[in-house]
């Protein structure tokens, strides 16, 4: 009876890092596909390209991050704690991150608050 629990903790375990590897994997091939997306629009920008061509190339671009933030919700369903921690991001966006006060603790801050309004108006209905 023991080791049922132990067995399942190291069940739990080994999916979620198999979730993180995946996302890891996932997201470097993204970076890569970003970068070629900024030299798409780069290039389209120098050069003289209809609204309507430009407005595809957006859309792909506005694609490509609803793409991130799957990538990113699966992550989380594996570790959020990986997820909010920012190791996985590249090193300048810890930088600008870090410039910006970003502290992923405030989200636990915010999460109490919420929390507790809900506790609250569940209380009063």
């Amino acid at each position: 009876m023991f080791f049922l629990p132990v067995l399942q903790f190291l069940h739990s375990k080994r999916t979620q890092c198999a979730g993180i590897a995946t996302f890891k994997m996932e997201y470097e091939l993204w970076v890569e596909e970003q970068n070629r997306h900024i030299l798409e629009i780069r290039t389209a920008l120098s050069s003289e390209i209809g609204d309507m061509q430009l407005g595809k190339l957006v859309q792909s671009i506005m694609n490509h991050y609803s793409k991130l933030f799957t990538m990113k919700s699966a992550a989380a369903k594996a570790d959020v704690f990986y997820v909010m921690s920012g190791m996985w991001m590249t090193t300048a966006e810890r930088f600008f991150l870090w410039i910006g006060g970003f502290r992923p603790s405030e989200l636990l801050k915010v999460m109490f608050l919420v929390l507790t309004f809900q506790s609250i108006s569940s209380d009063t209905h």
